[in-house]
């Protein structure tokens, strides 16, 4: 009998062991989803970097947007658009030189005063001594700086007739037929051009009319 006891005594001892080797040798806590969740660059939802959401894309040769003051970089003396601005000047010195060689003179701009300036501004550049049949360019402006011109090739006949905050009237006249230089019969058309949302594009109302588009051909 006491061998018996003494077996099944041993028995039990044996099987303790077994199971607290069993124990120590087992990281059951460990999870490799952790290890992963840890990681530097994977824990939370993936989102787009700030830097490149809602970031306007600049073109070459303009600058951020910075009159936060209703200023315009062409202002001085108290008006939207001075006259002698080295931003008007540099934009007349870019069309190039008018008929002659010589090169465009401010005939009039914008006159509005500092402080209720309009969004799209604008220059009238006419040929210097000229006639109403020299060469004209509308020049068009934001806040920032210079736009470009009304059309590509220089017009006769051109005058601003009126504007708006984001809108400026032009007028165009054409010779047709035997029309002599002081009395063109062609037109008038109006042509209002619109500064767009993105406060750079600027588009006219209708087509310009080829004879002021390409002005010189076959009348």
């Amino acid at each position: 009998m006491r061998k018996l006891i003494g077996t099944v005594f041993a028995a039990i001892l044996v099987t303790g062991a077994v199971a607290g080797c069993q124990d120590t040798g087992t990281p059951s806590t460990t999870q490799p989803s952790t290890t992963q969740q840890s990681t530097p660059g994977t824990s939370g939802p993936a989102t787009d970097s700030p830097a490149t959401q809602d970031v306007p894309i600049q073109q070459p040769g303009t600058t951020s947007p910075t009159q936060t003051d209703g200023i315009p970089v062409t202002a001085g003396n108290g008006r939207c658009v001075n006259l002698n601005s080295g931003v008007v000047t540099s934009a007349i010195s870019s069309i190039g030189p008018s008929v002659g060689g010589d090169p465009y003179i401010v005939d009039s701009a914008t006159d509005a005063p500092v402080g209720s300036c309009p969004q799209l501004l604008w220059v009238l550049a006419t040929t210097p001594g000229g006639t109403a049949s020299s060469p004209y360019h509308v020049l068009f402006f934001n806040h920032d700086g210079y736009l470009g011109t009304a059309t590509l090739k220089a017009t006769s006949y051109t005058t601003v007739v009126g504007s708006s905050d984001r809108g400026v009237q032009v007028r165009y006249r054409w010779l047709t037929g035997s029309d002599a230089n002081c009395c063109p019969s062609g037109g008038p058309v109006v042509i209002t051009f619109t500064l767009g949302s993105d406060g750079r594009t600027v588009t006219p109302d209708q087509s310009i009319p080829d004879e002021v588009a390409n002005p010189g051909g076959q009348r």
